[in-house]
């Protein structure tokens, strides 16, 4: 069974995600350790997106009021 966190083998790696992997993991050949940490590198900034849009609507962690 596939943890619901792991990429769907329907949905494409970002291109972006497979270049930063791919420098990140330069002296790596295997081309599944470069796709896991390109779905990482998805995962980190669909995170990070969400935690910049929660900073302006949360009132008590100075975001709009």
């Amino acid at each position: 069974m596939v943890p619901s966190d792991e990429p769907s083998r329907l949905q494409p790696t970002p291109g972006w995600a497979v270049d930063r992997a791919a420098a990140d993991l330069y002296d790596v050949d295997d081309p599944g350790a470069i796709a896991e940490r390109a779905w990482e590198l998805v995962h980190e900034s669909e995170r990070l997106e969400d935690e910049r849009h929660d900073e302006y609507d949360d009132p008590d962690q100075g975001g709009e009021g």
